[in-house]
């Protein structure tokens, strides 16, 4: 629960949470290290400094192996999330169309309840991690698509064309990626990868600490910039992990430029 908290801090405040944590453990291994070889023969911890270096890089590459994953990870749903921007912009678009092209009153009504409607997918995307503003963004845009179908279900019922059949088939898919767009917004990459992440980055820079204590040599440059990249590391994972909150996001682009078109067409 403590880390499930902390994550949900500022990238800085994790970042010297990290980084201090990463150093005392390095610190505590050195320690460790200086301590059960203070009197050891020289061949005995010469042998034993080539077994620790072992099994030093090999926890290392762990820690790698592991944040490669985590990244690989957090990257594919924050891919996710930019292609439904666009997709749901398209999908928009398309209705936005065919409304205009069955025309007349219904035609009309859909093409408004679309504007307002693009406007509210805008603002949802934006918010950030307010949760009354989003469950107020939530139930405007449940009314909004009600109006919309109910207009598009009658005006089907008085005039079942082909286009009128497009304009149905649009708007569902306009709706399904709204759903699509709230559950990737939602989200993350799970838990436990984090847990098993900061676990294994916090016994590798122990382990590491206690191979530099076998040489009597902390190496602080060397060894700062190696905590320092984990460190980044982990920060990156959790900002593309942060839907809402993080400082790398989305590019809500083409909603804002189907939204200005449409007001265009408006005019």
């Amino acid at each position: 629960m403590l880390l499930m908290f902390f994550f949900e801090q500022s990238l800085l405040l994790i970042g010297l949470y990290v980084f201090a944590t990463f150093l005392a453990a390095t610190e505590i291994g050195y320690r460790l290290g200086s301590r059960f070889n203070r009197n050891k023969d020289p061949v005995f911890s010469e042998k034993q400094e080539k077994g620790v270096g072992i099994i030093t890089s090999a926890m290392l590459a762990l820690v790698a192996f592991v944040m490669a994953i985590s990244i690989s990870m957090a990257d594919s749903r924050f891919d996710t999330r930019r292609k439904l921007v666009l997709e749901e912009a398209n999908a928009i678009s398309t209705a936005y169309h065919r409304a205009q092209g069955v025309g007349g009153v219904h035609g009309e009504t859909i093409m408004r309840l679309l504007r307002d409607y693009t406007q509210l997918r805008v603002d949802f995307i934006t918010v950030g991690e307010n949760q009354e503003q989003l469950k107020t963004i939530y139930e405007k845009a449940t009314v909004i698509q009600q109006r919309i179908w109910s207009s598009a279900s009658e005006l089907a019922a008085r005039a079942p064309t082909p286009i009128t059949a497009l304009l149905l088939g649009a708007l569902a898919q306009v709706f399904d990626l709204s759903t699509a767009q709230r559950w990737a917004l939602e989200g993350r990459v799970p838990f436990n990868v984090f847990k098993f992440l900061h676990f294994a980055s916090l016994m590798a820079v122990g382990v590491m600490g206690y191979y530099l204590s076998l040489n009597r040599r902390r190496h602080p440059v060397l060894s700062s910039i190696l905590l320092f990249a984990f460190t980044a590391a982990i920060l990156l994972i959790i900002d593309l992990d942060r839907p809402r909150g993080g400082n790398i996001q989305a590019d809500r682009s083409p909603l804002i430029w189907t939204l200005e078109s449409m007001k265009e067409t408006a005019k």
